[in-house]
């Protein structure tokens, strides 16, 4: 689960300036003191050609882009038509004043209230604050080791089914899997294994508002893309109001023993323990299409690059099926708190390093603010570039490798705190991380004690998977795996 998410460069809904400026003569600026208003813009990387094809050489491949600029600098610009400049930011230190130390500066763009409305990813300030204590009890760890059994027996149920000689889809595998976990164990309801196909075709539908292809343009012009995402979204809010129907019925008398979300929120609106404002239908549909988008979504990408790297590294692998052969059984949450699943632990770490799904955060600056003496204008868009940071040599040795093993207490202790953030960091950090990392190890672990996969593409066979950037990074489409029982 991820509580920020989105495409690498912001907003959708900025007004376009008529051209790119030059960063290098431009200074002055609304909002910020003398000192910050006399500095220049962020360069545009000259390694990225004219800035009128930034937007061009984005679609075509936007993490090639984004690699080529940070290669060089740490604080760049891109022009993109109907955003404008969007500042990129690709060192830690940027990101802990973003998210921690100077957050009151930056809010998120208004892309987030387009996909979710008025719940838990989008609002700010103090309604954010009362959302995410109202909805904290559910993710604390002891609330979601209780959800351990559920996911080893929803990961069961959809591998049960797996046979020898088999040729998966797997990023699309994974998602049924995310999405059978998040309905059972948060939502209270166990989704059909062969069935349920517009719940699930509606999840995935989230991502299309966010598409390269789409996301630049005027918000009022139509398209299939944004068509898809409208009737996504319509499906989730209808099985929203049919589950809050259903709760409301028969709400717990004593919220806080509520063990799913519904529940938790019917419970609470009907004990009037929290603002009524933020439990109105509206509001709760909102929560819930966030949590069915956040719940997934980024279990889904961290299980499908796991499993890519197991199938491409046969050491790795071959380390990994030795830990889970040797659990007395199925997985449990006692073998990871027991230390059991050390390596898996460091296996879902790697992944999430060399592969975060949320591989930027957008925000908006709220004042001029200046990152290594350039200055970033009231109201840009700010990209943190979380990928390239976690790919930084200055931090990892031989960054683009996939080596659990650098994963050592001491290792840990070292390395700066935001150089490696997959989930975000400061006080809006993601509410369901520990959700979602039992996930992984679970799901891994169960599916490793049975089969062993075999990636069966040749494109990025040796320089890594061939890779998707939607709202969060995901592999290509249509990419299969063989199965091999073991």
């Amino acid at each position: 689960m991820s509580s920020d998410t989105g495409p690498t460069g912001g907003s959708i809904d900025t007004v376009g300036s008529e051209g790119p400026h030059d960063g290098e003569q431009e200074s002055g600026g609304a909002g910020g003191d003398d000192e910050v208003s006399d500095l220049p813009l962020a360069p545009y990387p000259p390694n990225l050609g004219n800035p009128k094809l930034h937007a061009l050489r984005q679609v075509r491949d936007p993490i090639a882009f984004s690699d080529r600029a940070a290669a060089i600098r740490d604080v760049y610009r891109i022009w993109l038509p109907g955003i404008g400049d969007i500042t990129n930011l690709a060192h830690p230190d940027h990101m802990k004043r973003v998210l921690l130390t100077e957050r009151g500066k930056f809010r998120k763009s208004e892309d987030f209230g387009i996909a979710f409305g008025d719940g838990l990813l989008t609002v700010e300030g103090e309604e954010w604050a009362q959302q995410r204590k109202t909805l904290q009890p559910l993710f604390v760890r002891e609330s979601v080791m209780d959800h351990a059994d559920t996911m080893v027996e929803q990961a069961q149920r959809r591998v049960g089914r797996w046979e020898g000689g088999q040729q998966l889809d797997l990023q699309a595998e994974m998602t049924d899997l995310t999405l059978d976990v998040l309905f059972a164990a948060i939502l209270g309801r166990e989704l059909e294994l062969d069935g349920d196909e517009k719940i699930r075709r509606s999840a995935e539908a989230l991502h299309d508002w966010f598409l390269p292809t789409s996301y630049p343009l005027p918000r009022w012009l139509p398209t299939p893309a944004r068509r898809r995402f409208k009737q996504g979204k319509q499906t989730l809010q209808d099985e929203a109001d049919r589950l809050l129907e259903e709760a409301a019925r028969d709400p717990p008398s004593d919220p806080t023993e509520a063990d799913d979300l519904i529940n938790l929120l019917v419970g609470l609106r009907a004990a009037g323990v929290t603002d009524s404002g933020m439990l109105t239908d509206e509001r709760l549909r909102d929560q819930m299409v966030s949590i069915i988008f956040a719940g997934h979504d980024t279990t889904t990408t961290s299980l499908t690059f796991a499993l890519w790297a197991l199938a491409e590294h046969p050491d790795i692998r071959e380390r990994f099926h030795a830990e889970v052969d040797a659990l007395d059984g199925p997985p449990t949450a006692e073998d990871i708190e027991e230390g059991r699943l050390a390596f898996t632990d460091k296996l879902v770490t790697e992944t999430l390093r060399l592969f975060p799904p949320v591989y930027a955060l957008p925000r908006v600056a709220d004042e001029d603010v200046q990152f290594d003496g350039y200055r970033v204008p009231e109201g840009e868009r700010v990209g943190v570039i979380i990928r390239r940071i976690q790919r930084d040599p200055r931090f990892f040795d031989r960054p683009d490798t996939f080596d659990p093993d650098r994963w050592t207490p001491e290792f840990r202790q070292e390395l700066h705190d935001f150089a490696y953030a997959p989930f975000g960091g400061g006080p809006r950090i993601c509410i369901g991380r520990q959700f979602a990392l039992l996930e992984a190890k679970l799901s891994l672990a169960t599916i490793g004690r049975n089969y062993e996969l075999y990636y069966l593409g040749e494109e990025g066979k040796h320089d890594g998977p061939p890779l998707s950037p939607q709202m969060t990074l995901r592999m290509k489409e249509g990419q299969e795996f063989l199965v091999t029982e073991r």
